[in-house]
């Protein structure tokens, strides 16, 4: 099969494609989402799609890859361990993301109205496989001053993760309406603290 002819003028058809999976995603189940309307939302025809793409669960994996950041909920982790105690406006928000993350604001809103989208269990089990990638590097910058209670350091890190991921499928939720620096104000410095305190306990079994 000949490579698509790519227009200068427009995005490349792949991307135009897994844009318009993306969108459909946002109300649609992956299942209910057919190769036909795909090609008609991108102007393109089948052979197209098929060229990029063998079926719709590979076309739905690469378009979250690419729109979702999967770093976002260890920053925000990271951010409220750090600035627990200062009060985030939402340049300086903006300002922190830019010094421990290259994040574009409309990846965050996404990320959001996805989590609390018809795909929300599979965009977080995305997420979560990709946090688990870099979990033993986590754990490896840990203080080591004793026999580690790993279990416990797993249970920390599954129970922070889903629920900095259920905040922000509450923010897509309600419309985007509350500012992430909001809700991060609202359970720092208290709540960090308090994992923090669990996270020195198992490193000090």
């Amino acid at each position: 099969m000949g490579r698509p002819r790519k227009d200068s003028a427009t995005k490349p058809v792949q991307e135009r494609l897994e844009d318009a999976m993306i969108k459909r995603m946002l109300d649609e189940p992956v299942g209910a989402v057919s190769v036909r309307e795909l090609t008609e939302d991108t102007a393109c025809n089948r052979s197209t799609f098929y060229y990029y793409f063998n079926d719709i669960d590979e076309i739905a994996n690469a378009a979250l890859d690419r729109a979702i950041p999967y770093e976002l909920p260890l920053t925000i982790a990271s951010l409220m361990v750090t600035y627990g105690t200062e009060p985030l406006s939402s340049q300086r928000f903006d300002e922190l993301l830019e010094q421990h993350a290259k994040i574009d604001p409309e990846q965050v809103d996404m990320l959001c109205l996805l989590l609390n989208g018809p795909n929300g269990p599979l965009v977080e089990r995305k997420v979560k496989d990709a946090l688990s990638h870099i979990y033993p590097t986590i754990v490896d910058a840990l203080p080591n001053e004793g026999a580690r209670d790993e279990l416990s350091l797993r249970i920390i890190f599954e129970y922070a993760s889903s629920a900095i991921l259920g905040l922000m499928a509450y923010r897509g939720a309600i419309g985007l309406s509350v500012p992430v620096e909001r809700m991060i104000g609202a359970v720092a410095p208290e709540v960090p603290r308090a994992l923090i305190g669990c996270i020195n306990r198992a490193t000090h079994a």
